[in-house]
């Protein structure tokens, strides 16, 4: 019996040890790797890349991916490379954050962060070579090298934060609206005591986003040499269709615009601008409001051609003087496009058909059997819904910002730090989305459920026992007399042989 105690207590020290969670996660990064390769493009990531082969760049979409490719092109042509870029830096962070965890004695917490990782709807984003997903990597992976260090209370290296900087940049500056989740990472890498007053950084965090964003516009001008596209166009011309959607006043285009009731009712929908782009159904919003008048057949130029044409001077000035005019329909088209965005209710599209239901079957007559097997699909899809996120992401920052724990300990401090990015920037699409799409989310997504199993790992003694005010030796022995009920899980410890 004594052997069999000591057996599996070794096998329960090797699975919970730092080195069996390190080999798993560098396991199923290779699964990732060879299994996706070389990755899913897209529309927006071909063009990216015939950019990149070019070395012409436009800022249509953030124009540091294609330059990054441009680099990646030296090493092997095609999507493996950024795509490989994208996988190393989406595993290297969950394995970073799963193994410090490990080492500050959180096991479960650390086998966590890596189910986090294998989250079905996670590894089906993280395939598609999307600036989304190289968001999501980037912000993850430069989070994760500090908190390597933090979680023990450790100074970051000097080398180590410059790393992490230069990665949370890249996803700052890889969608245009990323900087407003990018401050509260950068919070936490340079002083993670800002994150003692969470409520402070909530407020000046979107301050800080909105100087950065005429700043990576310098950037990409200046320093990547972009062609400015003005694609702030499709916000200015989705948020007018919307407010005269909602207002019935079709004169907010401004005058000399024929556009009609029937033209807006027919082109218009919260869930996305597209119809009304270049290569949409109704591009004549675009012909007519986007592009100067002075540019003869508009119609018959190409979607590109129409995009790179000169722009409209006045558009900006209608779409002020229609949000002025009409603040409560601009208020039900942007909470209408942000609960499409989010997923909270469903959204018919143009193209869906109510499905028949047989004659004579009746809801009741199902059996209670059928509801049982469809729960757990069920429970999946709520899992995977931004809604149910954001919902988890609010609930954490109060929970976590309570006043009546004034000086969190590091665990806390990461999770505050991603609680406040996704909420950033998931709350930035209720004034600049143009579109619905669920990778649109995988930021917020990503760093909230890994907020939510760091803030698991918090020791459950009161925080102002394990401040830093106290000697670390003391705090040791709270820490890991708060880690034996985690140990639980396992039947037996040496101290049982």
């Amino acid at each position: 019996m004594g052997l069999v105690i000591r057996a599996a207590a070794r096998v329960c020290t090797i699975l919970t040890g730092p080195t069996a969670i390190a080999v798993f996660v560098a396991l199923v990064f290779a699964i990732n790797l060879f299994a996706g390769f070389p990755g899913i493009p897209n529309d927006d990531s071909d063009s990216q890349y015939a950019q990149a082969v070019d070395h012409h760049f436009n800022d249509w979409h953030p124009p540091v991916m294609a330059w990054l490719w441009s680099i990646f092109r030296l090493l092997a042509d095609g999507n493996g490379p950024m795509f490989s870029f994208h996988i190393a830096c989406y595993w290297l962070g969950f394995g970073l954050i799963a193994v410090a965890l490990s080492r500050a004695g959180r096991p479960l917490a650390a086998w966590g962060v890596v189910g986090v990782g294998l989250f079905p709807p996670f590894l089906a984003i993280n395939v598609n070579i999307l600036k989304d997903v190289g968001l999501t990597v980037t912000f993850l992976a430069g989070f994760a090298a500090s908190f390597w260090y933090r979680i023990d209370d450790r100074r970051v290296p000097w080398v180590v934060a410059v790393i992490s900087t230069v990665l949370l940049f890249y996803g700052a500056l890889v969608r245009a609206n990323a900087v407003f989740g990018a401050v509260p990472l950068l919070a936490y890498v340079i002083n993670p005591q800002w994150l003692g007053r969470p409520w402070r950084l909530l407020v000046f965090s979107p301050l800080v986003a909105m100087v950065m964003v005429p700043l990576s516009g310098l950037f990409n001008h200046t320093v990547l040499n972009a062609t400015p596209l003005g694609i702030i166009r499709s916000l200015e011309i989705f948020n007018m269709a919307g407010i005269a959607f909602y207002s019935g006043d079709v004169s907010v285009f401004g005058p000399g615009n024929s556009f009609t009731r029937e033209d807006v009712e027919s082109c218009y929908t919260p869930i996305q601008w597209d119809t009304l782009s270049p290569w949409g159904n109704c591009r004549f919003f675009w012909d007519r409001l986007a592009v100067s008048h002075d540019v003869q057949e508009v119609e018959k130029l190409t979607p590109m051609a129409a995009m790179e044409a000169p722009p409209n001077p006045d558009l900006p000035k209608y779409w002020v003087a229609s949000i002025i005019a009409h603040p409560l329909a601009y208020a039900q088209h942007r909470l209408a496009h942000f609960n499409s965005e989010i997923y909270f209710l469903a959204q018919p599209r143009r193209d869906n058909v109510a499905p028949s239901v047989p004659m004579g079957e009746q809801a009741g007559d199902a059996p209670a059997v059928s509801l049982m097997r469809e729960l757990p699909q069920m429970l999946y899809e709520v899992l995977k819904t931004p809604a149910f996120w954001l919902a988890v992401g609010i609930s954490l920052l109060v929970l976590l910002a309570s006043p009546s724990l004034p000086r969190p300990p590091a665990a806390a401090e990461a999770a505050l730090s991603l609680v406040i990015s996704g909420l950033l920037y998931t709350c930035a699409y209720l004034v600049i989305g143009v579109a619905t799409d669920l990778r649109y989310q995988f930021w917020s997504m990503v760093a909230t459920f890994t907020a939510l199993v760091i803030r698991l790992s918090v020791p459950r003694v009161p925080f102002r026992h394990v401040s830093r005010g106290i000697p670390r030796h003391v705090k040791a022995n709270l820490l890991s007399r708060n880690s034996r009920s985690e140990r639980q899980w396992c039947p037996y410890s040496p101290s049982d042989a």
